[in-house]
């Protein structure tokens, strides 16, 4: 008897005859979920994509749930009879070129210099940083930041890691602390790069106390999880001209609202969470590979590669 698996959302021929060549199986494609029958719901054992708690209590069935993304932390609810996987690893490359992409645009002032070429104004700027001996601290050290890293290495920065636990240290750190000890690192800081998961444990890690011990000069990258900086912090410290500047890809409310204050705040640099998911073509072909040799694993009875902790949410 085969089994049913539901993949959610569009996807190209390529991909689908890719899943649907998976041995011993029938596949149900559902650009959402909900489209579906109770009987596809009732029956399915396998989901690769997004399934809602309400919808879930429709699949006695299920077993194994294989996520398009690298955040997992709104899945606790998941029975756990249910195997949790998500895409870990697969955005790494992608979001930390970004990463890359805002620091220089900082450190060389490029926003500035943009906004003189619209006046017509040869104005020279100063203070513009160089990138090689910079000090460069990423907090969060799973793909996204350790490919930041890597990358910051390759051009000359010295490097810094936060992690949870300190173990597994990349020969490009210099230096990896947990949390605990990160603010003996903050003040020396050229550039502090944050990636990190969407739990408890890190909402409102950047208050304005930490936020203060950064330097003045300092550069904060953000493309992990919006509250894990405490915006109305972020707004007053650098309305009194503390950090250099602020590139933020999350915001603690995604729209950001029309009228919000990040939007006209100086040196403050928004760009609508994109520095992920599959704006860069090579994602969404990295992601679908880790969904298919994530399934492929399962239906032969071993377990899936980076299975979530419920209780880290990762």
């Amino acid at each position: 008897m085969s089994v049913k698996i539901i993949v959610t959302g569009k996807h190209s021929e390529e991909i689908m005859d890719r899943f649907r060549s998976l041995p011993g199986t029938e596949i149900v494609f559902a650009e959402k979920i909900t489209d579906l029958s109770d009987q596809d719901l009732a029956d399915a054992e396998m989901v690769a994509g997004h399934v809602s708690e309400k919808t879930a209590a429709k699949m006695p069935k299920l077993r194994f749930m294989q996520l398009f993304s690298a955040g997992a932390n709104n899945y606790s609810w998941l029975p756990e009879q249910v195997t949790l996987a998500n895409a870990y690893g697969a955005y790494g490359d992608a979001i930390a070129e970004h990463m890359i992409t805002t620091t220089l645009m900082a450190m060389k002032r490029m926003p500035q210099y943009l906004k003189l070429q619209e006046e017509q104004d040869w104005s020279l700027l100063n203070d513009i940083m160089r990138f090689e001996g910079s000090n460069i601290l990423s907090v969060g050290m799973g793909a996204i930041g350790t490919s930041y890293l890597k990358k910051a290495d390759a051009l000359g920065a010295i490097c810094y890691g936060v992690r949870r636990t300190v173990h597994d240290k990349p020969e490009f750190v210099e230096k990896l602390v947990t949390a605990a000890d990160m603010d003996e690192l903050l003040p020396g800081m050229d550039v502090v790069a944050l990636s990190l998961p969407g739990t408890d444990e890190v909402k409102g890690m950047f208050d304005e106390r930490r936020l203060r011990l950064m330097k003045k000069s300092a550069i904060l990258i953000n493309v992990g999880r919006g509250n894990s900086i405490v915006t109305g912090d972020l707004l007053k410290v650098m309305a009194e001209g503390h950090l250099r500047a602020a590139c933020l890809d999350v915001m603690d409310s995604e729209p950001l609202p029309e009228g919000h204050p990040l939007w006209t705040a100086e040196r403050v640099y928004i760009t609508p969470h994109v520095s992920g998911g599959y704006r860069a073509g090579v994602n969404y072909e990295k992601v679908m590979n880790v969904a298919l040799n994530n399934l492929a694993l399962v239906l032969q009875g071993k377990d899936p590669v980076h299975i979530v902790d419920r209780k880290l949410g990762y």
